[in-house]
């Protein structure tokens, strides 16, 4: 089984650009260092995709029982999501005011765009020319 690295550096940088989106309507902070908050962010982003583009992968390494099912697993990628998304946006301290003030519906966003990676990524894939 090949493992998918293209597919989700571009979904990951697909979902890390609607994060800054959602931090900018969020009234963040001045428009520099938010999209480089935003840009960093996309690291984590793009390592959930790609452990969510690669769920058969990572549930046959030999997990506990209750980590090898691919449903628990993509659940537990988007919770991690949404809370690195959310406490990242927390400690931002540029911006003004404690934080990004990311709404919690953003990064709940963020973490349902991850989970569905295996099922969203087919479709965006089939747009685009290679």
């Amino acid at each position: 089984m090949a493992l998918e690295i293209i597919g989700a550096i571009i979904w990951g940088a697909i979902i890390g650009l609607i994060d800054i989106g959602f931090m900018i309507s969020d009234l963040s902070g001045d428009a520099k260092s938010t999209i480089m908050h935003g840009l960093s962010s996309m690291i984590y982003i793009i390592a959930l995709t790609f452990a969510a583009l690669n769920i058969g992968f990572i549930v046959g390494m030999g997990l506990p029982s209750f980590l090898s099912n691919q449903y628990i697993m993509l659940t537990l990628l988007g919770l991690l999501a949404v809370i690195v998304t959310h406490a990242k946006s927390a400690v931002f301290s540029r911006a003004r005011g404690p934080g990004t003030h990311e709404r919690w519906a953003h990064s709940l966003v963020i973490g349902i765009l991850v989970a569905g990676t295996p099922y969203i990524w087919p479709f965006v894939e089939s747009f685009l020319p290679f």
